[in-house]
This record gives C-alpha cells, structure tokens and sequence, in this order.
C-alpha cells in the first residue's frame, strides 16, 4: 500500500537526523582538551567539557543543565520531528480499514520514512513508523497510543556526549585531587617539627 494522498506541505524538517560538523574553532580558553575528533559541533563539544568541569567543581555528574541542554540539542539537530509525525499519521490510523491483523506496509512519499499498519478485531489499530535504517521511531497501539521510540542516530549521539562529558568530567576531578594533595603535601612538610 502507497500513500500518495497525503499532503506533505510543512512537513521539510521531519528527518533532521544529519548532523553537519560546524567550521573548526579554536578554543584559547582550554589549550588541554583534546581536539575534537566527534560528529559533533566544536561549540557544543565546548559546552559539554564546560559543563562537565562545573560539574566537577560541585561534585553533581551530569546535573539538570547538562540534561536539559543535551535533550534541547537532540530535539532541534538530531532527531526526527516525531510530532509532526504523529500529526500526519493520526487521521490515517484512526480512520484505518479492518485487516485481519495481517500487516500493511507503506512508504511516506518524499520522506525517509516507511510504516506498517493493521487493524484486528483483538488489538484494534496499530502502527509503526521506521526511518531509513529501518529502526522503530515511533508506534500507536490503542492501549497506549503514540509512543516514541530512540533511533540509532540519537543512541550514538548519547554515546558520543556522555563519553565527551565523563572525560572532561574525570579529567577536572583529577586535576582537583592532585592539587588538593600537592597543597596538603606542602602544609604537612611546613609543619614538621625538626627538633624532634
């Protein structure tokens, strides 16, 4: 089954899954980091190894800005507008016809994505949404309705930041602990009594 009635008009950015590698920038702020060998922008590598020292510095991993900033990233440059998604797709699961339960699969015209659809008369309706990988982004069941599911492009990204963010995260607790001993170590040495 091809839908090829559906208007695709305001529905442009549905796939945002490519991320583009910012132009390189020097940071004269850190001259210790490490160049930035990810996917990822120079700008927010920056922002997460910052917030990764902060963090350190109060002793909270992974706090509520880092969270709140790596979800509004992700949102905006990685992943699909699943909300656009379930607007486009809500009409045709309502109004689907009865299968037998026997799948029906689909191709959105001028999309990266494909579907499946059936209708039973146990389950009702039901759909899934895949992306050109052919991961599950998205499904509707009546029990629970619209569902979003990570794709493996938002998995990497997850990856890519907590392994960007532990290293700057433990490098700045290191550098911490070593000079918190070389100060102990000195006041200990100052305070030696020599005529002992």
């Amino acid at each position: 089954m091809t839908i090829s009635s559906l208007s695709m008009g305001g529905f442009s950015r549905l796939n945002s899954q490519t991320t583009v590698k910012a132009d390189k920038t020097t940071s004269t702020e850190n001259t210790s980091d490490k160049k930035n060998t990810s996917s990822l922008p120079d700008a927010v590598v920056e922002n997460i190894q910052k917030m990764a020292r902060e963090g350190a510095k109060k002793g909270v991993y992974m706090g509520d800005k880092y969270g709140a900033y790596i979800n509004a990233y992700k949102t905006q440059h990685i992943s699909p507008d699943r909300s656009k998604l379930i607007s486009l797709m809500t009409p045709m699961v309502m109004n689907a016809k009865y299968t037998n339960g026997l799948p029906s699969f689909f191709q959105l015209p001028g999309l990266p994505f494909t579907g499946m659809l059936q209708v039973g008369a146990r389950n009702g309706a039901s759909m899934s949404i895949y992306d050109n990988s052919g991961t599950e982004i998205l499904s509707y069941d009546c029990r629970n309705g619209w569902l979003p599911h990570q794709s493996q492009v938002e998995g990497k990204f997850y990856d890519e930041t907590t392994a960007i963010y532990h290293e700057a995260y433990a490098a700045a607790r290191a550098e911490m602990q070593t000079g918190s001993v070389q100060s102990s170590g000195i006041a200990t040495i100052s305070g030696l009594d020599m005529k002992a």
